[in-house]
């Protein structure tokens, strides 16, 4: 009778058991250092803001210290790339916006530095936040409606700014004009105070912008609040409507998010933790009241739901890039 080795059966069962035991040890001993949360834009921004709130609430509930780190340039790729790139071991983490995970990637002539889908593990959604839509008040139409009618009246005359080509604000846009069946003349600046300030200046007549810095220039009566990007109007500005609730544009709906992320390969019970104490965190009715009041929605969706959100993020907006041919520019 012909004998098989012990060690040709069972060295496959004994290297996996291996692999288990290492990450159930290392998620038992997680946190074990201080833990950096990068967020890929400057100080002030939402993805800064929610990586503060988190990292200051989960110093307290995970016994070590956390810190944000701000890794700016090249529209989020520069921070979500030194994540990528980071150990898997839940001690650096990436405060990720639609951006950087769903846009740049699609946009890049050159392969991009890193791959959202295989190198980078969603682990929970922070808040989600819509746009205002402003123009000038001295431009002449004054509500959505208006302006697709006077737009259709006079294509490629009339402008819009960004924050640069390939931005949150350029991609929305795109999906409002496309949806109107309109030609506005994209004009892309290099930040977001430079082009709320031209839009104030009436170099430019419209664009979109978040709600806290545009909603006071709204109040002061320097821009005019055309309607928000969200499906609802927003319990802090009941008032204005919904670019929904324009003829013809029942679909548009746009919220920008922000979310945590972790390397691919990071051990599914550490994933789990950062996930349950992330949720905790922004579920708190303190932090989730202040954050209202400044236009955000918190999310508590599972991470397989968010997971599957970060997916279809990517399907939708796809198209849009494709067709638009819109490529990132420095």
């Amino acid at each position: 009778m012909k004998r098989f080795g012990c060690s040709r059966w069972f060295a496959p069962v004994f290297a996996i058991a291996g692999i288990v035991l290492s990450a159930v040890a290392l998620a038992q001993s997680f946190p074990d250092r201080p833990i950096t949360i990068v967020a890929a834009y400057p100080p002030g921004g939402v993805a800064d803001v929610a990586a503060r709130i988190l990292a200051t609430e989960l110093s307290k509930r995970l016994g070590q210290p956390v810190v944000v780190e701000n890794r700016v340039g090249a529209a989020g790729v520069i921070g979500a790339t030194s994540v990528a790139k980071a150990a898997p071991d839940g001690h650096t983490l990436l405060m990720g916006a639609m951006a950087e995970i769903v846009f740049v990637p699609q946009m890049q002539d050159k392969a991009s530095p890193y791959q959202p889908d295989t190198q980078l593990t969603p682990v929970a959604m922070a808040v989600r936040y819509p746009f205002l839509f402003v123009t000038n008040p001295s431009f002449p139409a004054h509500s959505a409606k208006e302006i697709i009618a006077l737009a259709r009246q006079h294509p490629d005359e009339y402008t819009y700014a960004s924050s640069g080509n390939g931005s949150v604000q350029h991609i929305g846009m795109e999906m409002f004009t496309r949806m109107a069946g309109i030609k506005l003349r994209h004009i892309p600046y290099k930040g977001v105070s430079p082009m709320l300030n031209d839009i104030l200046g009436n170099q430019v007549s419209m664009g979109l912008a978040g709600f806290p810095p545009a909603i006071a220039h709204v109040n002061a009566g320097k821009l005019n609040a055309i309607g928000v990007t969200s499906k609802q109007r927003m319990s802090v500005a009941p008032s204005i409507p919904t670019l929904a609730e324009t003829p013809g544009m029942e679909n548009y709906e746009y919220p920008v998010w922000v979310g945590l992320f972790a390397p691919a390969k990071t051990p599914a019970p550490i994933l789990d933790r950062l996930h349950r104490e992330t949720v905790a965190v922004f579920s708190q009715p303190e932090v989730r009241a202040n954050l209202e009041k400044s236009g955000m929605t918190v999310s508590s969706e599972s991470r397989a739901d968010f997971a599957g959100f970060v997916k279809s993020e990517s399907k939708k907006y796809e198209k849009i890039i494709r067709e638009a041919g819109i490529k990132l520019t420095e």
